[in-house]
């Protein structure tokens, strides 16, 4: 609670009178606002046994998981309208008196659907209530959008490398993660959001636009993703394509992903995931006697979601949800990679093994046009040693290293397993309040 003088406001405990307090209310608004792509939507017609519309009719749908109702009425026209509905299974009930009630339960709503669901009403008592099971699928016919859901299920079961949730999107038509990925990203950022591609019917990897919970997810770089949320934390997404509604805003294919939330039952898991070098074949280019290179991979974390409950403070069940999920990683890792380096000898100068010829410059003579005329070659292709200037000696030495892979062949003589060390962290809580 919060008190103060009647020409004052307060809401959610800030004094609105604050500059401060003002603009983060104004943000906190602007963000629930713009938060609307991940909800879904139920729409419908009710109508009299002569197919008449009615008017006035009371229809609820309910989350058995959270036990949210959301209620309305129809208009004149029959019509009924029950908008952000976050995804979920949900149960349909519509009352009028002089009518027998319905009940629809088991309606799957995903992410960012239109489901259009009309009834039928038959003359009764109100307390009669018509169970309706077995019904037809629900279909969206209220939009153009062509997009398909990958939805917790195949999120947690089906095997990633790297648990990227995104991968997926290889089961969706017409797209693919085999295309080639940013080349100016990987330039210029680097890391594996820019390594990764997601093509949808047939566009760019830059014309994608990524939401997560309804907020802005798009890189405006190269239009990659910003944040990558752990596979437990997700409810499920959805990859839209060709045409949809105008909140949207801009890009060829839309990818909506949506994170869980709690429950009135409490529930969690805990994982981990392990690969290591001991279970790995041979590196084709590595040497036959060496040892396989280390490679350590562990990635780790739990979920748990819920009712906030607190003994004798607050009950949350029906009211108050949280979720939270950790993920952490914990690699080690032993890159195999090939190089070219100078040999012994032509450290110090003597590139008597090429065939191709070295010029002195010093010998050079110029044409008026200042193009080079001629030009004595160096005997025998050696460098006499002074002529190399201590720099270009000091990183030759101090540098490069020497071949250890052929002491003849030029190109590739060089083999390295340079170690790479990997840490993050990853933290995602998310509230629900009815």
């Amino acid at each position: 609670m919060c008190y103060f003088p009647k020409d004052q406001y307060c809401i959610w405990g800030w004094n609105l009178r604050s500059k401060t307090s003002r603009t983060l209310y104004s943000l906190l608004l602007a963000a629930a606002l713009h938060a609307q792509a991940p909800v879904a939507e139920i729409i419908g017609t009710i109508t009299d046994p002569s197919g008449a519309v009615i008017s006035g009719v009371a229809i609820s749908a309910t989350n058995p998981a959270t036990n949210q109702q959301r209620s309305t009425t129809t208009n004149q026209e029959g019509i009924y309208n029950i908008p952000a509905l976050p995804p979920g299974v949900y149960t349909l009930r519509v009352e009028m008196p002089g009518f027998q009630s319905q009940t629809r339960s088991g309606i799957e709503l995903q992410v960012g659907q239109v489901a259009r669901i009309d009834f039928a009403l038959k003359v009764g008592s109100i307390s009669e209530v018509v169970e309706v099971s077995g019904a037809a699928p629900v279909l969206q016919t209220e939009t153009t959008e062509l997009g398909t859901v990958i939805e917790n299920k195949r999120i947690l079961e089906l095997p990633l490398n790297g648990r990227n949730y995104l991968q997926l999107a290889s089961l969706i038509p017409g797209a693919t993660t085999n295309g080639p990925a940013s080349s100016q990203g990987q330039q210029r950022m680097g890391g594996s959001r820019n390594q990764f591609a997601l093509n949808v019917a047939g566009q760019r990897v830059h014309f994608n636009h990524y939401t997560l919970d309804g907020l802005e997810n798009t890189d405006p770089n190269f239009n990659t993703y910003l944040i990558l949320p752990s596979l437990e934390a997700l409810q499920e997404f959805k990859v839209e394509a060709g045409l949809f509604q105008a909140e949207y805003g801009r890009a060829i294919s839309q990818i909506n992903v949506s994170t869980r939330g709690g429950t009135n039952a409490l529930h969690g898991s805990v994982f981990e995931f392990i690969r290591n070098a001991k279970l790995d074949a041979k590196n084709y280019f590595d040497r036959p006697n060496d040892p396989i290179p280390p490679f350590k991979r562990n990635q780790f974390g739990f979920y748990v979601g819920g009712p906030v409950f607190i003994p004798k403070v607050i009950d949350g069940r029906n009211r108050l949800f949280f979720s939270a999920n950790y993920e952490g990683l914990r690699e080690r890792k032993a890159l195999t990679q090939t190089a070219t380096v100078p040999f012994a000898e032509q450290r110090n100068g003597d590139f008597s093994r090429l065939s191709q010829v070295i010029y002195d410059p010093n010998t050079r003579t110029y044409a008026a046009n200042g193009n080079v005329l001629t030009a004595l070659p160096f005997p025998g292709n050696i460098i006499p040693t002074g002529r190399i200037h201590r720099n270009s000696a000091k990183v030759l030495t101090d540098w490069y290293p020497l071949p250890n892979v052929s002491q003849t062949v030029q190109n590739n003589n060089f083999l390295n397993t340079e170690g790479r060390r990997s840490d993050s962290n990853q933290y995602t809580f998310r509230t629900d309040f009815v």
